[in-house]
């Protein structure tokens, strides 16, 4: 293998490993197993290069192994778990952006008497705190608790809390405490996402606003439960969260844009990647907008070389350094789930899909975009998510592929009308004429989803599916497209 095969496999090992921990208590033991493993056959067959090189494989697997096993071990030492049900009066800073929801918000902060860890306070909406701020808290600290099958404490310990209070006392100390020009920054970021927000809502009714601000500014929580099942029935909760899917379908029509606006090749690249970096910090540089933004590019990069496998290394080593810093992310992160397995999807199914559709597809289909491209992009995902969906949902829509063919073409053209609305809108005439066309499109996609979230077939539950069903099918894709790469002399070249 050459040095970025053995690069390549080495990400790819690590990530194996990580999994298998993720899922199965391997322990010291195992760990440590490996790795004599690993070094045996590094250090007896280094001559047989190939089985050296697997030896090295074994070496990037237990190490995958022992991060994860290092992170688990910081989480069940985790300083606040001494004072579960104690009422404490502690000194706390906010550090990420409140989420508002209709009966309470909920704030993260890092409270002062304790090096690591942190705690999500849950308020009533009528207290306002913002990012940045320093408080003085007074209540009872509650251990996380798991939930209809719904690892709740897990789910917080990758963002590295590990306490919950409920209605504390508040005293605000000082607002907009922050220590250095990156927080400052962050609040710049979330200030205006607020006018945008504001924006959006005055131009548009609740329910369409709802909408535009989960999908432009990342705001979960702000439709109600049920558009957000209705969504999930169809098949099409994709389209409002931020994904690497989303991200790319999106890119697929920038580019040409640009190139049709009289960009060369090389400046549309650019100006897209500034575009996905403006999305992501848009957002407020959520992670789940990072990682997002991150395995989006790496498809954008693939199809600006024309090279699918750049790609590819690419997504791996993006995953692998996001599971080195935080390994919790694929076991307990569906959104990192999600938008690893979309994007990987498009990247190695891509050409097999559309050498199974039509040479020939109205363009109309996608309001003038690459309909036959997008068509096989959103079939290509939907194939790979489609297990995780089941795996955490609980049931797999049955009209997703009809309801994403109708729905996917419009969303880069209502996404950039609304970015135009949050702009245009901050001068209220300009607001009034983009709010309608937005409003179209919206009401559209609205439609779309109630017509076929009331069908009595629009979804089946999928209760209890079992992890050995989940490996199997993703083993059974992989030979597929093993299979039928090799057939097609190397669609993919190494």
């Amino acid at each position: 293998m050459t040095v970025s095969q053995t690069f390549f496999f080495g990400c790819l090992s690590f990530i194996i490993g990580v999994a298998f921990a993720s899922f199965w208590r391997i322990g010291q033991i195992g760990i440590l197993a490996v790795f004599i493993c690993g070094i045996f056959l590094v250090s007896v067959f280094w001559s047989r290069k190939q089985i050296a090189a697997a030896g090295a494989l074994f070496l990037c697997a237990a190490f995958g192994l022992w991060v994860y096993e290092a992170a688990e071990r910081t989480h069940a030492d985790n300083e606040l778990q001494k004072f579960y049900g104690e009422d404490v009066i502690f000194q706390a800073k906010v550090v990420k952006e409140p989420i508002v929801r209709a009966n309470n918000t909920q704030v993260t902060v890092k409270p002062d008497f304790v090096s690591s860890g942190k705690i999500l306070i849950t308020f009533d909406p009528a207290e306002k705190l913002s990012y940045g701020d320093r408080v003085v808290l007074t209540g009872t600290l509650r251990e996380p608790e798991s939930f209809d099958d719904f690892d709740y404490a897990a789910f917080l310990a990758k963002d590295g809390v590990y306490a919950l209070m409920e209605k504390p006392g508040v005293e605000i100390k000082e607002r907009g405490a922050y220590e250095h020009a990156g927080e400052r920054a962050m609040a710049a970021i979330f200030n205006l996402k607020a006018e945008f927000r504001e924006v959006l809502e005055k131009h548009l009714s609740p329910r369409f606003s709802s909408v535009m601000v989960e999908m432009l500014l990342g705001e979960k929580y702000v439709m109600g439960e049920g558009l957000a099942q209705d969504l999930n029935v169809t098949g099409l909760r994709h389209i409002i969260a931020i994904s690497g899917a989303h991200i790319a379908i999106l890119t697929m029509y920038l580019m040409p844009l640009l190139i049709w606006l009289g960009l060369w090749r090389q400046q549309a690249f650019y100006v897209t990647l500034a575009l996905v970096v403006f999305y992501v910090v848009l957002t407020g540089l959520q992670p789940s907008a990072v990682r997002s933004g991150l395995m989006g590019g790496m498809f954008l990069l693939g199809q600006h070389v024309g090279r699918q496998y750049v790609a590819l290394r690419a997504l791996i080593f993006a995953a692998t350094a996001m599971l080195l810093l935080n390994p919790f992310l694929l076991a307990r992160d569906v959104g990192f789930q999600l938008s690893f397995l979309a994007v990987l999807g498009m990247i190695v199914l891509l050409p097999t899909v559309l050498s199974f559709l039509p040479k020939k597809i109205p363009a109309s289909l996608s309001l003038g975009g690459p309909a036959r491209e997008l068509l096989a992009m959103t079939l290509a995902a939907q194939v790979f998510t489609l297990p995780i969906l089941i795996w955490d949902f609980g049931q797999v829509s049955l009209v997703s592929v009809i309801t994403n063919i109708l729905i996917v073409p419009v969303i880069p053209l209502l996404m950039g009308l609304g970015f135009l609305l949050m702009i245009g809108g901050l001068l209220h005439p300009v607001g009034f004429l983009l709010a309608f066309p937005v409003g179209v499109l919206v009401q559209y996609i609205l439609w779309v989803v109630d017509f076929f979230a009331d069908l009595p077939f629009a979804a089946a539950h999928t209760e209890n599916f079992p992890l050995f069903w989940l490996i199997l099918f993703y083993t059974f894709v992989a030979f597929f497209w093993w299979k039928f790469r090799k057939k097609q002399e190397s669609l993919v070249q190494w």
